[in-house]
């Protein structure tokens, strides 16, 4: 993955080093739980509040920023066609530009911006820790390359748009979240999810310890695409 960080250095780094968290299961991008909330009674309960606490900051944090940006992707078809060719052609700093000037937030609070040719991510921090979050929309690696179609990548924003809303506005909402991930409850994560995307074409909703994936199919699209959101280093 193309990788744009603090200081704005690009390096490269691929989906097996770890720039998308990986699971043994049936489907792509699961995680099984490592941080808190695998195993009964292998987290304290101290530990498992500094996470939840952690992960809701970010949430928060990362929906505040992106919200503008999924908005303007969501309703300017020249915008969002610029930004899939930006995504595809792995040029860093238009998507920067682009990131500022929909989300003066974003622009500002963004930590690294990276682009695989088929997705991107950005990174954001959780406030009062050091732990660092990525949040992005891609199609699962392996699936195609240098394909990000702009009409389906308007309507996964379009889509998220009232999860965000939630997420920046509502505390309660955000924690309760950010809870059930921790415990590895993927039922209450898929439904708390489900009571704001109440798009047709989110098709899965995964959540783990740092970890949240929906699954969308746009219409007329082949391909899966993924709205991510995972603690960096996971």
């Amino acid at each position: 993955m193309v990788h744009a960080g603090i200081a704005g250095r690009k390096s490269c780094r691929t989906a097996k080093s770890g720039a998308v968290p990986k699971h043994k299961g049936s489907r792509p991008l699961l995680l099984v739980g490592a941080q808190c909330g695998g195993r009964r009674g292998s987290c304290r309960s101290s530990d498992r509040t500094r996470a939840v606490r952690a992960a809701a900051s970010a949430l928060r944090l990362s929906a505040r920023a992106m919200l503008p940006f999924y908005r303007r992707i969501a309703k300017n078809g020249r915008f969002a066609d610029r930004w899939s060719r930006s995504v595809v052609e792995l040029r860093l700093d238009d998507m920067k530009r682009q990131l500022g000037q929909a989300s003066p937030l974003a622009g500002r609070l963004e930590q690294g911006l990276g682009t695989n040719g088929i997705g991107y991510f950005v990174d954001y921090p959780s406030p009062g820790t050091q732990e660092v979050y990525a949040t992005g929309i891609t199609i699962p690696p392996g699936s195609v390359q240098f394909h990000f179609a702009p009409g389906a990548h308007r309507t996964v924003a379009a889509a998220l748009l009232p999860l965000c809303a939630a997420l920046a506005r509502n505390r309660g909402y955000a924690y309760a979240l950010a809870s059930a991930m921790t415990r590895g409850d993927r039922r209450a994560v898929s439904v708390l999810v489900r009571s704001r995307v109440r798009a047709g074409e989110l098709r899965a909703v995964d959540g783990a310890p740092g970890y949240l994936a929906l699954d969308f199919k746009p219409a007329g699209s082949k391909y899966i695409y993924q709205s991510l959101f995972f603690r960096e280093g996971l």
